[in-house]
């Protein structure tokens, strides 16, 4: 299934930092974009996205995750046989269109890189973003997070199959407990979460964290929040519901399971052995702890470096295994209770043949199987390893969770692109 890459490397200068370190809001940003009403308390509305996905993390504390003095693949080059993306068509609800009127006007695309094994076949970058530009991957975190718990679970740190109170005592007696670990990355939790359309999460949720600012709700970060969930909704295990306080829990197991920090963790075993070309940062809530479930930025380059790791078995460039083998494995085959899960999800009636598993999708469409890691505004990651194919994209779509955006990004756009790409 996986492909072994062969790619020459270079040395990247860099140096460690402390992940732990907690950084400020930017003050002098904020003063900047307040002139053209951009706020602390609006940065993330659908106006703004453009000019703060790219900024996101100068508007909460946040952390800084190096990539420290990293031995990274050489610079890609184009080659003969380029993506051409207004040579590729796709549909929109009103008829079809070349895939770059698509990206850059229907589905509001920042930046997209594509690659084969070891060729860039494609990379662009609008609303003045660069390649050195980082961007708000939103629930493209989730994935990061569920990786490093099955690293944590590789190295005998924590068992998955473990209750969530075993880990987390003082979880005893909500909503959590007697849900295995394994439930709660797979989001199958059963939640009974009251939210307003187009959201996935209670606002009191976001608040807890102080996303938008300071707040009079409370809430003083994600677990003072989290310890409020008392109902669930289904019997673990059967329904695929998608739940941001899933993911939380999850890094605070993490966190109490290896006795480091989220982004520390990130860096010392992913972050320093990518090749990352620049550094990531991880939002954090006001106590500290790291926003699991969608506060990771990083350049668009790192994000496909990320999937060329997983086409290659979990291995980066110089051959060291940094997601297990075994997460993988388990991740491609699927299993019986989260492809039943699925089935009563609401996202089966656009993709039936797939599955939710450890914070990622597997889908099966018209003819491709890939993996996806997926953030509400079209913030995404595609690897598909029997052709080598990556896709990596960061956008703003300007409504979350909506049919339209869903339908023109994984039943159009991205088989499109995999077509193309498989025959370069």
């Amino acid at each position: 299934m996986f492909r072994t890459l062969a790619i020459t490397g270079c040395l990247v200068a860099a140096t460690v930092v402390n992940a732990s370190d907690l950084k400020p809001v930017n003050d002098a940003l904020l003063d900047q974009m307040e002139h053209f009403g951009v706020t602390q308390q609006n940065w993330d509305s659908a106006e703004h996205a453009s000019v703060t996905f790219p900024n996101a993390y100068h508007f909460t504390r946040h952390y800084v995750v190096s990539p420290g003095d990293a031995v990274a693949p050489e610079a890609w080059k184009d080659e003969q046989g380029t993506l051409d993306l207004t040579a590729l068509r796709g549909l929109d609800a009103d008829g079809e269109h070349d895939l770059e009127t698509l990206l850059r006007y229907r589905l509001k695309n920042h930046a997209m890189v594509v690659l084969k094994d070891d060729r860039l076949l494609h990379q662009h970058f609008w609303t003045g973003m660069t390649p050195e530009s980082t961007h708000l991957d939103m629930s493209v975190t989730k994935s990061f997070t569920a990786i490093l718990a099955g690293i944590a679970a590789s190295e005998g740190k924590l068992d998955m199959s473990a209750p969530v109170e075993s880990v987390l005592p003082e979880f005893a007696g909500t909503a959590f407990e007697g849900v295995s670990i394994q439930d709660v990355a797979d989001m199958n939790s059963g939640l009974d979460i009251k939210t307003p359309p187009f959201l996935s999460w209670d606002p009191a949720f976001t608040e807890s964290q102080e996303w938008n600012g300071p707040n009079d709700s409370g809430l003083v970060g994600i677990k003072d929040y989290l310890v409020t969930i008392k109902d669930r909704k289904y019997e673990p295990g059967t329904h695929y519901q998608y739940q941001d306080p899933n993911t939380e829990i999850l890094g605070l197991i993490v966190e109490k399971s290896t006795g480091v920090g989220l982004a520390q963790y990130m860096q010392d075993k992913i972050w320093t052995k990518l090749g990352a070309e620049g550094e990531a940062y991880f939002q954090a809530d006001p106590t500290g702890a790291t926003v699991a479930s969608g506060g990771l930025n990083m350049r668009t380059r790192d994000l496909a470096k990320m999937g060329r790791v997983i086409v290659n078995g979990g291995k980066n460039h110089q051959g060291d295994q940094i997601i297990p083998a075994e997460f993988l494995e388990a991740l491609w085959d699927g299993n019986d209770r989260v492809k039943a899960a699925w089935k009563v999800g609401k996202e089966a009636a656009i993709a039936p043949d797939g599955w939710y598993k450890d914070q990622i999708r597997v889908l099966e469409i018209k003819g491709h199987k890939f993996l996806t890691f997926v953030g509400i505004h079209g913030q995404t990651l595609v690897v598909e390893p029997e052709t080598g194919v990556v896709i990596a994209m960061n956008g703003g779509y300007p409504q979350t969770e909506t049919e339209r955006m869903n339908i023109m990004l994984f039943l159009e756009i991205v088989p499109a692109i995999l077509d193309a790409a498989a025959k370069l």
